[in-house]
């Protein structure tokens, strides 16, 4: 295959007195000899040579290309043995601008001189408000009738401005009997109506006449796209009749009632108000309003309201449409014989039995069982209620049972023997019990709605949604759940809900209760189900109840977050009273591509950790993270158990070395000791530091008070210090006199001089009593307490934004809640700024090289100050997120601590140098089962996917064979199989083309299996 090249050459030098260089785009191909070329020159385009930038030129490149077979080349007697050679620079040329298409509204607004457009626009708009030279031309069947015909009307739907007499409008509108017409009045066009002018429609004869017509109702109004019409109706009388119903549905418009009907919607409108619902989430009050705008938006002359009929007849379009697409039409039994879930759209890459799974499937080897993996996703809404305004006998539901809502009869059923359940939480204070409890359910017939969908793909599933009459209680829930399941029960059910720590815990007991149908025997339950919390959800658990329950360290769940389930609640809470189901948010291929890249990413460092920590830690804390894994019990191998010094605990510390040094005769210079002198020095900075913070520019008369107080305070204290420092550091005042220039009045400004901010040179001849290894080892414990503090900070903060979030509504309480934002930033602040200086002064002490060594204390900059990935949610806070762009925030936020890795700030509290402490071991074996469950997670996600896929195009492919198995094949029979089709080859071809690509994911035991395997894992027949 030949190479090509496009270049834009600068030449050094140039002809011309203004140094301006002509600049060629050319293709240049050049044979394999080097003896032939053809250049292919493009337009030239003038660049200044000299103003182009060094980043934007480069060398020309000398590589050899290949010439294609359809190129044109010189002959061989035209070949040349040497070239002229010019010295070149290749570089970019700046594009285009085309003010145009660039600024298009400056261009037709008109800006300076030039006046735009706006003026045309606004007199072609006004010419359209008369007739203009049509109103001196007589109608073109004024020759033909030997009358002269004024043209008066026009339509305002069909092509074109043309105006035409009354006879030949109603001529050409006879077949478009809801088009919009106007009249002129002999001043300007007013909206009238065909019936109007004398425009009948005749039904049951497809347009032609009938002998018995039978006349509608005078005021039948036909509701449509463009407006609300009133249309002058004939039904069919004569012996061909059917019912006036049958008659107004074989033309595509729906009648209102089963008899006379007085009002009709077109087929478009109830089509157009379904997609409109699906995607902007219209009501059907707003939909109908803008109707009556559409027909008259002054509202003079709109017919009766037809409301009421609209909404019925959109429920019982809805209705049969869902019974066309179910195939419900063409099968023996037809609609009365519909099982329970059949008009459900089922989710295609879920495994079902029999459709889209092998024969062996459940005989598939125990490392890869995750694949057939049924992941289910749980919660409730409590913002989707219901009124007690209507009753199921007025107003009864037309599909429920045979859709996506659990029968209705059973489950009240079960809720009333259930009515005295009593829900109770050992977590924590959940929102989703307390509501359980509710006292706000009066006058609502459902407090909320309990959902089931398939968490990684999240397609809702038939029978998962339910009514919750007071709260999330778990008779609803269960109900809900195994109705969900039972049609589809396979190895193991992966069950994510917020509350599974407690929902779990009786489940097996309360299964009983069930109807028969739904219940399960226990052993089949207890080996089937695995119970998860969604990532987002498990900071507000107990830590006892959220490690064992999170999806980050489950295996076999790939990087499912669990909270597909929230995310189809963020779009329905927009209108609380429509409802919508949602497919995937990302593709199956974008999400593979993704997996791929960052499995890759998380392998290798999980490679380099593993020669990091040697075969022998590695084997030890696999077989601990496995024990885990299979018993919860076992020693928990992601929390740390050792604790390092703090503060305190060094002081304690040293002042047991000085007693035990006193006690072997050891004399010291004064009363105070060295770890005492070295502990007053610190409490005096921090003094000083706190009353920086409190200096503000308004002070009231109490607060000015206190805080003269406090200076008074530290200013004798310090001058106690000043006399114990001369003993511990010798000639300190004279070394302060020499370099002291800039001394500050304040007290709070003045410098202590420890043995930190000394030289090094005259440290050592200064300090005595190795007051400055006192220092370093009290600035460690200084450096450990401030992230201490810093970590609980940030901790707090990010539970409390969370709670702010989904728990705090109205002016008052938002602005309480950014108060304590705010005293929270305080104190992150301070304990940031507390670091800083205690690990300036410990690098001046110790150097940079012992720090490194260490590797327990490192600079504090601001990307660093975050809230962890958690080790059970991996959920980040939103701290120093104000900079980053919309997408990185997006990411940054990412539910997985997969994508993310954590700041060192969560890891240095557990790093010790000694290695009696195994402080480090404890890290190391925590970060790096993190590390390993991140890498195992991604290799799941990606045999996922592809299994998905897979699964996908099978499911396609027997869908489409069930629909051209139908006895009766119908037209819309052939049309859906036809759809499933299309949507196979779609598949095949987009997953096909560069999904295998980069998979870097093969180099472990499923890769293998994967491979031996990929023929029964490509085969869309199944």
């Amino acid at each position: 295959m030949s190479k090509k090249r496009k270049y834009v050459v600068y030449r050094d030098k140039s002809d011309s007195d203004d140094y301006t260089t002509i600049a060629y785009a050319r293709m240049v191909a050049v044979s394999t000899s080097g003896r032939r070329q053809v250049i292919v020159p493009c337009s030239p385009t003038k660049v200044r040579a000299g103003n182009l930038p060094e980043d934007q030129a480069w060398p020309l490149q000398t590589d050899t290309w290949e010439t294609d077979p359809w190129e044109p080349t010189l002959g061989d007697d035209l070949a040349f043995d040497e070239v002229e050679s010019r010295p070149v620079t290749v570089g970019k040329v700046p594009a285009k601008r085309y003010a145009n298409s660039d600024a298009p509204l400056h261009e037709w607004m008109g800006l300076g001189a030039h006046t735009g457009f706006r003026e045309e626009y606004l007199l072609e708009e006004l010419c359209l408000e008369g007739r203009g030279t049509l109103a001196t031309t007589p109608c073109s069947c004024s020759d033909i009738n030997n009358a002269i015909q004024e043209r008066l009307y026009r339509c305002e739907d069909c092509y074109g401005p043309d105006i035409l007499c009354k006879y030949c409008c109603l001529s050409r509108q006879a077949h478009h009997p809801l088009h919009i017409i106007k009249k002129w009045n002999g001043t300007y066009f007013e909206r009238t109506a065909l019936a109007d002018i004398g425009l009948r429609v005749q039904l049951g004869h497809e347009g032609m006449p009938c002998l018995c017509p039978q006349r509608g109702h005078n005021s039948f109004v036909v509701i449509h796209t463009n407006g609300i019409h009133r249309v002058n109706v004939d039904f069919c009388g004569c012996h061909q009749q059917v019912s006036h119903r049958q008659q107004l549905l074989r033309c595509e418009w729906y009648p209102a009632t089963l008899y006379y009907p007085q009002s009709a919607c077109t087929k478009r409108v109830l089509e157009f108000f379904l997609i409109l619902t699906w995607s902007s989430k219209i009501s059907g009050y707003e939909f109908y309003t803008s109707l009556k705008r559409l027909t008259d938006n002054t509202r003079l002359k709109i017919p009766k309201s037809r409301y009421k009929e609209f909404m019925q007849m959109v429920r019982q379009f809805w209705h049969i449409k869902l019974m066309k697409q179910a195939g419900r039409g063409n099968v023996t039994g037809g609609i009365y014989e519909t099982q329970p879930g059949a008009l459900a759209v089922k989710c295609p890459a879920c495994p079902h039995p029999g459709i889209n799974l092998p024969e062996d499937w459940n005989k598939v080897d125990e490392s890869m069982k995750f694949l057939y993996y049924l992941i289910i996703a749980m919660d409730a809404n409590f913002r989707l209620k219901n009124r007690a305004r209507s009753s199921t006998n007025a107003n009864p539901g037309l599909h429920t049972g045979l859709a996506y809502f659990v029968p209705e009869k059973p489950y009240a059923e079960h809720i009333l023997r259930n009515a005295s359940q009593t829900d109770i939480s050992t977590c924590s204070g959940f929102r989703t019990l307390a509501h359980a409890e509710s006292k706000y359910s009066s006058g609502l017939r459902a407090t909320g709605v309990g959902l089931c969908l398939c968490a990684h793909h999240e397609f809702v599933r038939p029978q998962g949604v339910g009514d919750l009459q007071k709260g999330e209680r778990y008779a609803n829930m269960d109900f809900i759940f195994f109705s969900s399941i039972m049609p589809l029960l396979l190895l193991s059910v992966v069950i994510s809900y917020n509350i599974a720590c407690q929902w779990k815990i009786n489940l097996t007991k309360r299964m009983d209760d069930l109807p028969e149908h739904l219940q399960i025997s226990a052993a089949v339950a207890l080996a089937a189900f695995m119970f998860g919390i969604p990532k987002f959800h498990c900071p507000a658990h107990e830590e006892k109840c959220a490690i064992p329950h999170s999806l980050n360290l489950m295996p076999g769940v790939g990087r499912t977050d669990g909270e597909g389930i929230e995310r189809n609640w963020a779009e329905m809470n927009h209108v609380a009273n429509s409802t919508k189901e949602m497919g995937p948010r990302l593709s199956l291929r974008r999400k593979l591509l993704n997996a791929v890249k960052e499995h890759a990413r998380h392998q290798s460092f999980l490679r380099d950790f593993d020669e990091v920590i040697g075969d022998t830690h590695r084997g030890e804390w696999t077989a601990m993270i496995e024990a885990w894994e299979r018993d919860k019990s076992n020693p928990n191998p992601y929390v740390l158990s050792r604790i390092n010094l703090s503060e305190a605990q060094v002081r304690i510390n040293l002042a047991n070395e000085e007693k035990i040094a006193i006690s072997n005769g050891h004399v010291l210079p004064h009363e105070a000791t060295p770890s005492s002198f070295m502990n007053m020095a610190l409490v005096l900075e921090d003094a000083q530091q706190r009353i920086k913070v409190d200096v503000t520019s308004s002070l009231s008369a109490n607060r000015y008070a206190e805080l003269h107080q406090r200076r008074v305070t530290l200013r004798r204290q310090l001058d106690h210090f000043r006399i114990i420092q001369r003993v511990y550091m010798a000639g300190i005042e004279k070394w302060i006199e020499e370099h002291d220039g800039d001394s500050s009045d304040d007290v709070e400004d003045e410098h202590l001089w420890l043995p930190s901010t000394l030289p090094e040179s005259d440290r050592e001849e200064i300090c005595r009593n190795d007051i400055a290894r006192i220092e370093a080892e009290l600035r460690k414990g200084q450096c450990r307490d401030a992230l201490d503090k810093l970590r609980k900070q940030l901790h707090t903060k990010s539970h409390f934004v969370k709670h702010r979030n989904l728990d705090l509504h109205g002016q008052r309480a938002n602005t309480r809640a950014t108060s304590f934002l705010a005293h929270f930033d305080s104190k992150i602040n301070a304990a940031a700024a507390k670091y800083c200086v205690a690990w300036s002064a410990l690098l001046e002490l110790v150097g940079i090289s012992e720090l490194e060594r260490e590797k327990e204390f490192q600079c504090l900059e601001a990307k660093d100050v975050v809230a962890p990935v958690d080790t059970m949610s991996g959920v980040r806070s939103t701290t120093g997120m104000c900079r980053r762009t919309r997408s990185e925030r997006d990411t940054f936020r990412g539910l997985g601590q997969g994508y993310q890795m954590t700041s060192w700030i969560w890891l240095a509290s557990g790093v010790r140098d000694d290695e009696v402490d195994g402080g480090l071991n404890n890290v190391l074996r925590v970060e790096w089962g993190k590390s390993r469950a991140r890498a195992q997670r991604w290799n799941e996600e990606v045999y996922l996917l592809k299994e998905e896929m897979r699964r996908t195009r099978q499911f396609l492919a027997w869908r489409a064979k069930e629909w051209e198995s139908v006895a009766n094949l119908s037209h819309q029979d052939a049309r859906i199989a036809a759809i499933q089709r299309a949507l196979l080859a779609h598949f095949t071809v987009l997953w096909g083309a560069g999904v295998s690509a980069n998979d870097t994911a093969g180099e472990d035991e499923m890769t293998t299996y994967f491979a031996e395997n990929e023929d029964d894992f490509d085969d869309d027949k199944g």
